[in-house]
């Protein structure tokens, strides 16, 4: 079991310094390009950063655990607003762009919605999979057709060529394969052991794990006055969890969604979004004490599914 544990830490070391070549070669890459700072947190920095959920999720399926995949999802979503979006706020309150108030936001909490509303008929099968990798294949070209943020990319400076980005991004891959696999079997392995579900295994230990990237990357463009990129890498995480995790997954077997994810988690991650949106409008940024809210809801949520699943019931 000791040996599993260190295995499991070690695979997180993995999935973050996978996690930050992803994210680093992709924003490179997206810079070369000159793709705005918006674009570039709300697809290549999100998408990135969402990589490790993505081969984590994938793993999960082709070792017979997909209920892992939805409770990863969830899991990964609460903590990029209520763990990542709240620790940055408290530290350096992060701003926000009209065009994110407007129409990101929104659509995150629609695509929550649609998740809540799907996960009503699980097992969540292959045409919900289809229909969630079409509105995300969609999602990416309006917000790459539509982007008219007047803060390009070509003010933050960069001395990776185009071919160096591309392979620090295929490292940054090849790494998170590795750790994916890592954390997952030993993880179930160790679980196992203590009696925990599939559920509760993605809910704490992977969705925390994985979510690391996202933390570290919101850390760092807050710190260095990225407010777009920020906002955008939480929120375009989220959608792309949804959309392209759920989706993905779904066309390899069906996802069965756990009881307590459909009417505690959802729900819980639905208020989350709607506190999030509800900070940004009073002067489109998240303050300290707005940031400590978060966290704590989050901390609330988390404890008490914790609880549930832990109960004799499950």
């Amino acid at each position: 079991m000791w040996w599993s544990l260190l295995l499991i830490v070690f695979g997180f070391f993995i999935l973050a310094y996978g996690g930050n070549y992803v994210c680093s070669g992709a924003s490179a890459l997206a810079i070369r390009l000159g793709i705005s700072q918006f674009i570039i947190g709300m697809t290549v920095v999100a998408m990135a950063t969402s990589t490790p959920e993505l081969i984590t999720s994938l793993v999960a399926v082709i070792q017979g655990h997909p209920e892992i995949v939805a409770s990863n999802v969830i899991g990964s979503n609460l903590v990029n607003i209520g763990l990542a979006g709240g620790l940055v706020a408290l530290i350096k309150p992060f701003n926000i762009n009209s065009r994110v108030l407007e129409r990101e936001l929104p659509l995150s909490l629609l695509m929550t919605c649609l998740l809540a509303l799907c996960s009503m008929f699980t097992p969540i099968g292959w045409t919900v999979g289809v229909l969630f990798i079409t509105l995300n294949i969609l999602y990416l070209y309006y917000a790459c057709s539509h982007d008219y943020s007047q803060e390009k990319s070509k003010q933050i400076t960069v001395k990776t060529s185009f071919w160096q980005g591309m392979g620090i991004f295929l490292l940054g891959l090849a790494l998170l394969f590795w750790g994916a696999e890592l954390v997952v079997g030993h993880s179930v392995k160790i679980a196992r052991n203590l009696g925990w579900s599939d559920a509760l295994i993605g809910f704490t230990i992977i969705a925390v794990g994985t979510s690391f990237p996202e933390i570290i990357t919101s850390f760092v463009a807050a710190l260095r006055g990225y407010g777009a990129i920020c906002t955008g890498n939480i929120i375009g995480s989220n959608i792309f969890n949804i959309l392209m995790i759920m989706g993905t997954c779904a066309l390899i077997c069906p996802l069965p969604v756990n009881a307590s994810l459909c009417y505690f988690a959802l729900p819980s991650l639905i208020l989350l979004t709607i506190l999030m949106w509800r900070f940004f409008t009073t002067k489109r940024e998240i303050s300290r004490k707005e940031g400590a809210i978060l966290l704590l809801v989050f901390l609330f949520v988390f404890s008490l599914f914790t609880y549930l699943q832990l109960q004799p019931w499950n």
